[in-house]
């Protein structure tokens, strides 16, 4: 008899366990299909998490127009440089003068830290941040844990090719919302971020 009661307590709590991680996950895929962000305002640098087709035409258009001074772009190979980067595009020389590449980081919170670095050289204060739209939600958070509370962030998404927003419940977009999920609440649980938990 103690050992159904048990089974069925035990059933139970995975049951809710279940039901609280579905509960989060649908809520996710909410808040990632909500963060159509777009900048509302001039900044000190345009920044660009590399990673992702398309989001460092969109940080160089920007910076084109006036959206900020500088452009960092965090992340890039250890071996690229701008012609690889924009092979598809002209730079002019003024252009080229106002694009760092960041070439230390491998991951969203090294892409915050090795930010951090730059701006606290530079004395900025503001940033357009750009990535993906489905990664728009985690880095975030870790760049809002990750700078002076302070500083300005202004998101701006990018559509990712690799991403339906419409029909996110295919194999590919669903691979990547659940890694993203997961990370996400990794982070958000109070690992990986070190001295900035």
């Amino acid at each position: 008899m103690n050992n159904k009661t048990n089974d069925r307590g035990l059933a139970l709590v995975a049951a809710l366990i279940a039901s609280y991680i579905i509960y989060l996950f649908s809520g996710f895929i909410g808040d990632v299909r909500e963060t159509g962000y777009e900048a509302s305002g001039k900044a000190d640098a345009i920044v660009v998490l590399t990673g992702g087709l398309g989001r460092a035409e969109v940080g160089l258009n920007l910076l084109s127009v006036g959206t900020a001074g500088v452009m960092i772009l965090s992340g890039v190979h250890e071996d690229a440089d701008l012609g690889a980067i924009f092979f598809n595009k002209k730079l002019n020389e003024n252009d080229k003068l106002r694009i760092i590449l960041e070439k230390k980081s491998r991951s969203t919170i090294e892409n915050a830290i090795e930010v951090r670095r730059i701006f606290e050289e530079k004395g900025f204060r503001s940033m357009v941040l750009i990535t993906s739209g489905y990664h728009m939600k985690r880095a975030l958070y870790i760049f809002r844990r990750v700078m002076p509370g302070d500083y300005i962030i202004m998101p701006y998404s990018v559509e990712s090719p690799n991403f339906d927003e419409t029909r996110w419940w295919g194999s590919t977009s669903l691979g990547l919302l659940t890694a993203e999920f997961l990370k996400f609440y990794w982070y958000a649980a109070g690992f990986g971020l070190g001295v900035y938990d």
